[in-house]
């Protein structure tokens, strides 16, 4: 009985793998109908007795790539308007089975079966030919804001280059599109929150003499997460940052911020000295007046906001602000110590005089910097809010309301 049954399943089997060859042979016959063709042929894609075949992926590359040529055709047609989803599905398709077609002949000529591959060089010339059209997929999906297809087609281009079918091609290999096109696939991965994707393609992307700051900002933001960071690669990738886009005031104040937080103050100012000392802007000038600010070195910080007033650029309004504070912390520290002195003391009253004097002083700076930027309250309001408290009780009555306080 069991002798039966394993020869009605030998049967089975034999007639199963006539019937994908047959559909093969069917597929073949409807070559000058790609799409009714590819559809015939979907069965032995996926049937182990036709899925290890070159010719059936060579095939099913075939027609997807007629498919292409056709819908590629109507975009030089006058009037011709292509179906893109179409075009760029089938791109990536004919993409798929060539390479899939290329390692099963690795497969057949590592086991001996073939000399050397049938299909790799006609193959490998219509992938490269066409690999830059798989960018503009990736860019009109990118702008549509389908992040997925975009990274998949950006992360192709870039992939492709270490498959075996491209191994003599050095053009390709060589191609300097690769870091930029892996900076786009590092915004897409990072607008689909994808930490391995914006690794993968960052690592790369960084390297771009221009748009590597993106990349590199964007492994920033994965290494600088709290839960899932690491916080020592994303000092290494703040610090690659402002070393190799030093323009970019992204990595600066990270790289600042970090310092003055760990009180490296002296290492701080040492290097915004070197980035000024290449390209003077209003927002180094900015940093290094925090910096010296930090430092209790207000004379010095007075200076650098100065400077940036002077160049009647950006920051002014921030730039007013801060000198107010160069006057007004001061004189709350004065205020602290008062605090503990009794009215009647000497040094109370001799404080008092100091602090209206400091008060004094900051007034117009906050005063300014409302005039430039009225509604950036946080660069004036609740200090203004303390010095009117104490210099002009109408002003701050007027003021208060003016907060909505």
């Amino acid at each position: 009985m069991k002798k039966v049954l394993f020869t009605v399943a030998l049967m089975l089997t034999a007639c199963l793998a006539q019937a994908q060859v047959s559909v093969v042979k069917e597929a073949k016959s409807n070559k000058s109908k790609p799409e009714e063709a590819a559809k015939i042929l979907e069965p032995a894609l996926t049937n182990s007795e036709t899925a290890g075949d070159p010719e059936t992926w060579k095939l099913a590359g075939d027609f997807q790539k007629s498919i292409y040529d056709e819908e590629n055709m109507k975009l030089f047609l006058p009037g011709g308007k292509a179906d893109t989803t179409k075009l760029y599905n089938s791109l990536a398709k004919m993409y798929d089975y060539y390479l899939k077609c290329d390692e099963a002949e690795q497969s057949k000529v590592k086991s001996g079966e073939l000399k050397k591959p049938k299909y790799r060089k006609k193959n490998a010339e219509v992938l490269a030919k066409l690999r830059p059209n798989l960018t503009n997929g990736g860019s009109d999906y990118y702008n549509n804001g389908n992040y997925e297809k975009a990274l998949k087609f950006f992360g192709m281009f870039v992939d492709v280059v270490n498959e075996p079918i491209f191994e003599e091609n050095q053009v390709v290999k060589q191609d300097t599109l690769i870091p930029l096109i892996s900076c786009y696939a590092t915004l897409a991965a990072n607008s689909l929150k994808d930490n391995k994707a914006i690794l993968k393609y960052g690592a790369i992307g960084k390297n771009h003499k221009d748009e590597g700051y993106r990349a590199l900002m964007c492994l920033a933001e994965v290494y600088g997460n709290k839960e899932t960071g690491d916080s020592a690669k994303w000092l290494e990738t703040i610090k690659e940052g402002s070393e190799k886009f030093p323009k970019q005031e992204y990595f600066v104040g990270n790289i600042m911020d970090y310092y003055i937080q760990k009180g490296k103050l002296d290492d701080a100012l040492n290097q915004i000295n070197s980035l000024i000392a290449k390209n003077e802007t209003p927002y180094f000038l900015y940093v290094k007046g925090i910096i010296l600010y930090e430092k209790k070195q207000y004379d010095a910080a007075i200076a650098e906001f100065n400077k940036i007033i002077a160049k009647n650029a950006e920051l002014v309004a921030e730039a007013y602000s801060k000198l107010g504070d160069c006057y007004f912390f001061p004189a709350q520290t004065i205020v602290e110590e008062n605090s503990k002195l009794a009215i009647g003391d000497a040094k109370y009253t001799a404080n008092e005089a100091k602090i209206k004097d400091l008060y004094l002083k900051a007034k117009p700076l906050y005063e300014k910097a409302k005039q430039l930027k009225p509604d950036n309250k946080q660069l004036w309001g609740n200090y203004l809010l303390n010095i009117y408290w104490k210099l002009n009780k109408a002003e701050y009555e007027a003021l208060e309301k003016e907060l909505g306080y």
